[in-house]
């Protein structure tokens, strides 16, 4: 049977199907190099896509790596069989074009996506997944395919197949790595999420578009271009059409935050994801607007006049600066792991620096086993999006907050969690790991257990000492009352302390939290 000759209107069988494409042995480094940094950096932003729904828990990234390994594993295994029976630079470009498309349209996507599956209360697992496999699962098949597609192609003979294969997945693995440090390290805290998703997805097609032209495949490169144009106006427009949120101030990515500043009728708040972390009233400052800050005050209590405090969690700084101004007396030092907080703390919600407030960037368990100092008030308030980071939560780390306390020193911890049932596990294993550390551990309600069991999460403060002889209600209501109402009125000390809670903490079923073992996101998941 004579062979069928090559019809030069048939671009498909215009190319030779098999040996190493013409053109530049670099061209395919080239691309497996941008695809793989293309694909690394859309995994670390995804975080941040899901954050502001599902926070930035264990169960988010576990999400987003295993739909990124199985998307990898299924495109290597197609990517492999279309390399064998189409083995041509045009469909590889097609291959890289068509993610293109789908990751630059994400930003206009995932909001409203997001925001469904949230509202929908999947839970903490199957929720963030769910939204994972939708938004990421085809455009990181799509890019699986490149590297198997692209060692078919470079591929002389099959005695060099191995060394080919070695080659370009080297190269990808290498553009993997820059692709994640220049996002983490820099994209995220400098371009916003939209535009960077943005951006990542106008690489591929420009690639693509490259190779057609490298190709002559003119018409499919002007396709391609004209895609890119589409999608810059589609950006443009959705942009501009975005009405503003009203009294937004500020929403920022940092290197370790998403932060919201807003505000509503007479308050300024400051949120991490989904989470309020402060909130200051415009006319007054001053005062404790959220109710735990309030309840903060109990530990007065127990050391009415301390000389030095340290507060681990910075926020809107509501309490540090109420401290500041109340105890003329009192040397307060404030950690926060991010820079940015710090920043915004001090520009909108009027926190002062001074000798006497001082306010340092640096993750709080590093300063805590650095420092010097005694403290006679140790306030623990260090929360992400989620939960308490798990290190600032373990036996080891209440060991290292003991040595740095002052004689008759008061560690005060703010915890949301549930008093009782099924989703009391975080709770009770915070308060078993406290009590495994203190003498003495007092648990105070932000809800008034006289009222009845409060139902679902609450603000409950630990207030942990070193005195073995602890005070009964009664007692710290007395000395609450003696207190000359600073921070908070004296009758309203009165209140909060009367909320004390005297029944015994069941804690048989929950685990001690060691740096070893400190599952406390899938504690407060239970």
């Amino acid at each position: 049977m004579p062979k069928r000759s090559a019809h030069p209107r048939h671009e498909e069988h215009a190319e030779k199907p098999t040996g190493r494409p013409a053109g530049s042995r670099w061209l395919l480094y080239t691309v497996v190099f941008v695809c793989g940094a293309v694909l690394m950096a859309l995994e670390i932003v995804g975080s941040r896509m899901l954050a502001p729904f599902f926070g930035n828990s264990i169960f988010v990234w576990g999400s987003l790596i295993s739909v990124v390994l199985a998307a990898l594993s299924l495109g290597y295994w197609l990517g492999g069989i279309l390399a064998d029976r189409r083995p041509r630079l045009s469909v590889l470009a097609v291959l890289i074009a068509v993610p293109g498309v789908l990751v630059a349209l994400l930003p206009l996507i995932y909001p409203g996506l997001n925001r469904a599956i949230a509202a929908s209360d999947l839970g903490a697992r199957l929720g963030p997944l769910l939204s994972c496999l939708l938004l990421f699962l085809v455009p990181s098949i799509f890019l699986g395919t490149v590297s198997p597609f692209a060692v078919r192609l470079q591929a002389q003979a099959v005695s060099s197949v191995g060394e080919t294969a070695g080659g370009l997945y080297a190269v990808s693995t290498a553009g993997s790595i820059l692709g994640t440090l220049v996002t983490a390290f820099y994209l995220i805290a400098v371009a916003g999420v939209a535009n960077i998703v943005h951006g990542l997805g106008l690489t591929l097609l420009l690639v693509a578009m490259g190779i057609f032209l490298m190709r002559g495949r003119v018409v499919r490169a002007g396709v391609t271009a004209a895609c890119v144009l589409a999608l810059l106006a589609t950006m443009v427009w959705y942009a501009r059409t975005q009405a503003r949120e009203s009294g937004l101030l500020l929403e920022m990515d940092s290197f370790y935050n998403h932060i919201r500043v807003a505000e509503s009728d007479d308050t300024r708040y400051m949120d991490f994801e989904n989470l309020r972390q402060s909130a200051m009233l415009i006319k007054d400052p001053w005062e404790l607007k959220l109710r735990y800050s309030r309840f903060l005050a109990v530990a007065l209590t127990l050391t009415p006049e301390p000389k030095r405090a340290l507060i681990l969690g910075l926020g809107g700084g509501s309490f540090p600066k109420r401290l500041h101004r109340d105890f003329p007396q009192l040397t307060v030092d404030v950690v926060d792991i991010d820079p940015e907080v710090v920043r915004i703390a001090k520009e909108y919600f009027k926190v002062p620096e001074d000798a006497r407030l001082r306010l340092h960037a640096k993750d709080g368990r590093r300063f805590m086993q650095e420092t010097s100092e005694k403290y006679d008030l140790i306030f623990l308030d260090a929360y992400n999006s989620d939960t308490i980071p798990f290190h600032l939560t373990t036996k080891e780390f209440y060991r290292e907050v003991a040595a740095r306390l002052a004689p008759g020193g008061v560690v005060v911890s703010n915890i949301i969690g549930s008093l009782r049932g099924p989703q009391s596990a975080f709770f009770r294993s915070m308060y078993r790991t406290l009590a495994e550390s203190f003498p003495t551990v007092y648990t105070v309600p932000t809800y008034d257990m006289n009222a009845g069991w409060a139902l679902g999460e609450i603000n409950i403060i630990l207030i942990a000492t070193q005195d073995k002889t602890a005070f009964d209600r009664g007692e710290l209501v007395a000395r609450a009352g003696r207190l000359g109402g600073k921070l908070v009125p004296a009758s309203d000390l009165a209140e909060y302390a009367a909320h004390l809670l005297e029944l015994p903490i069941e804690v048989s079923d929950v685990p001690t939290l060691t740096d070893d073992f400190a599952p406390v996101e899938i504690l407060r998941a239970l």
